[in-house]
Order: C-alpha cells, then sequence, then structure tokens
C-alpha cells in the first residue's frame, strides 16, 4: 500500500508539472490557417456569360459594375494570428489579424479560355478568443470574434483581365469556433469553421466617382441612379486548418 500511494503522488506530481508547464511560457503566439471558402448571398451567383466581342463579361445579364450579384461560387482564404494571452493559462487572448480571402467563380469560354470573376479582400483585424477550459489540454476548444477593415477588390477576365474594381476599404467582421489538438508542448494543430461579413459597414452608392474604361468603382450599396437592385453583401463561411505556436 505504502509503494502504491507512493507511486500515485509521483504520477500525479508529473502529470501536473506537464500541465502547469504551459504557463511558464510566453503569453505571446502565433497562429497559421489556410482553409476553403463558400460565398453566399449577392457574392454567391452561377450565371456568368460573355459577349460576342469577347470584351465584356456579364453576371445575370449586367456587368460587374451594377450586377445583382458577384458570380462567384467558391474561395480559399490564408489568415495569420498573433495572441496575448490575457487571463491565466490562456481563457482570455487578444488577436491581432492579417489576412487574405479570394471567392471567384470559373466557367468554360470561347477559344478554350475560361471566364470568370474573382473578389479579393486582404483584412487586418482586432478581436479576442475565448478558451473555457484554457490551453493546457490535449483538446480544448475556443470561439473567436474579430472586427476587420478590408480592402476589397476584384476583376472579370477572359485571356486576361477585363473589368476591374478600384481596391476601397470596407468594415466587416468575422466570428467561428476552433478544436485544437496537442501535437507538443510548444504546437497546437487546430481545424475550424468561420463566418465572414467583409463589407458590413461602409458600403458606398459610388454615383459620383468617375471610371475609366477598365477600372469600375466598387459599388454595393444601392440609389436610385446606380443600376444596383439591392446592396451587395460580401459574406462567406469557411473551413480551415492550422498550426498554432508557444513561444517560450
Amino acid at each position: 500500500m505504502l509503494l502504491l500511494a507512493v507511486f500515485v503522488a509521483s504520477t500525479f506530481s508529473q502529470v501536473k508539472k506537464t500541465k502547469d508547464s504551459k504557463d511558464n511560457y510566453s503569453k505571446i503566439e502565433l497562429s497559421f490557417n489556410l482553409g476553403y471558402s463558400r460565398p453566399l448571398l449577392e457574392a454567391y451567383g452561377n450565371n456568368v456569360t460573355i459577349n460576342s466581342a469577347e470584351d465584356q463579361l456579364f453576371i445575370d445579364g449586367k456587368r460587374l459594375i451594377d450586377s445583382d450579384n458577384f458570380g462567384t461560387n467558391t474561395g480559399y482564404g490564408v489568415q495569420t494570428y498573433l495572441k496575448y494571452s490575457l487571463m491565466k493559462r490562456g481563457r482570455v487572448k487578444a488577436l491581432l489579424n492579417l489576412g487574405y480571402n479570394i471567392l471567384k467563380g470559373n466557367y468554360p469560354g470561347p477559344s478554350d479560355y475560361d471566364i470568370g470573376v474573382r473578389i479579393q479582400s486582404f483584412s487586418v483585424g482586432i478581436g479576442s478568443e475565448v478558451n473555457p477550459l484554457g490551453h493546457n489540454y490535449a483538446v480544448y476548444p475556443a470561439v473567436f470574434g474579430l472586427m476587420r477593415m478590408n480592402f476589397m477588390g476584384g476583376e472579370t477576365y477572359h485571356k486576361a483581365g477585363l473589368d476591374f474594381f478600384k481596391v476601397t476599404p470596407r468594415y466587416g467582421y468575422t466570428a467561428g469556433f476552433k478544436m485544437y489538438f496537442r501535437v507538443k508542448n510548444t504546437i497546437d494543430m487546430f481545424a475550424g469553421y468561420s463566418y465572414t461579413y467583409d463589407n458590413a459597414w461602409g458600403k458606398q452608392t459610388g454615383d459620383n466617382e468617375v471610371t475609366t474604361d477598365r477600372t469600375i468603382v466598387f459599388r454595393d450599396e444601392k440609389s436610385s441612379s446606380n443600376g444596383l437592385t439591392a446592396n451587395r453583401r460580401v459574406a462567406y463561411w469557411g473551413l480551415y486548418l492550422g498550426m498554432n505556436f508557444f513561444f517560450k
């Protein structure tokens, strides 16, 4: 019995030391993830055609500048997060985010060249992540939210670019959840889901902006004169895989 008691006490102390050892690391973490994006709302569309002269693309019969949707149906994104733990064992963390996402629709075109649309966002954001169990377990969940400034642009193409959106800033948000899996003391893998709305705020009618032959304004708020029948919301959900690094 004495030997059993000594063994149990020794084992418990080792487990506790392993769990608590993460608290000796820096409060700073760095994450990277790559994922699949699925367009929603007016970002989604699949009726893209080209005129007989092969110099203009149409989405549901309208050019990109005033189309009812953006004609995209798939995409991908790359995200980087710098984290700082605000509470013991990382239960709450501040986030700084840099990211890129592209939504695209690619369709068979004439002359063996595809036609298509791309909508791109380069983003910077701040937010927080909540780990209810902390980060001292082999498997642990998290939820997160971000407010982001997005530099949005895009184009239609056939052989080369046709119409190009002038890059303009918009404001939006991202929210989702992750499941982390311990690889070693300083590295976690994770999988997750997110919902993103890139132009929730700051939409513009573009009524007074001048366009050139191929560069067009990014109109996303309807008006009586800009050709839009409704606001064009750029939203999408994403599934992703990534790695999280702790620093000593």
